[in-house]
């Protein structure tokens, strides 16, 4: 990846709401070359969605719960049905196989009460049986902002350039 364009992609992580015409500026270059290095971007794949994220306490929710799994199997037919199981679970914002913990998977999700994690939970003992071994889950509060030390948010890693280079 091009220099300009590992520029291009954390000033978007900083604000992807900027004109081709501001980001043109704060890079330096041109409006077109700016316009020419999204298309580039967004082909290869690099650039996958522009998205925002919300203020998840407003909308309602009370908690995140980052969820660590343990499954019995590792199967390929399995991960086809994480994907649709997942996908049928809107709350769920974040799942993916990995290692640590004595666990192999991990699930982030968003609850407006303890209900809603419960009802999560509740699903997904039963429809992962006799496969799912055991669960681990921490809770974070989105309803005391004074206990959050760093919000939440993707701008952090294009607000320092030293951390372009450190991330290479």
């Amino acid at each position: 990846m091009k220099p300009i364009e590992m520029e291009l992609l954390f000033e978007l992580l900083k604000n992807s709401r900027r004109s081709d015409r501001e980001l043109a500026k704060a890079l330096g270059v041109s409006q077109p070359t700016v316009s020419r290095l999204f298309k580039k971007l967004e082909k290869e794949g690099l650039i996958k969605e522009y998205t925002i994220i919300p203020d998840f306490a407003r909308m309602g929710s009370d908690f995140i719960a980052v969820t660590f799994l343990s499954f019995a199997e590792d199967k390929p037919e399995l991960f086809e049905k994480a994907r649709e199981w997942t996908r049928n679970q809107p709350s769920i914002l974040f799942a993916a196989n990995g290692e640590g913990l004595g666990m192999n998977s991990i699930m982030i999700s968003v609850h407006s009460d303890y209900g809603s994690y419960s009802r999560l939970i509740t699903r997904l003992r039963r429809d992962w049986q006799p496969n799912l071994r055991d669960t681990e889950t921490f809770i974070v509060s989105l309803t005391r902002p004074e206990l959050m030390i760093k919000p939440f948010s993707l701008r952090y890693p294009g607000a320092d350039k030293s951390a372009q280079t450190i991330n290479r």
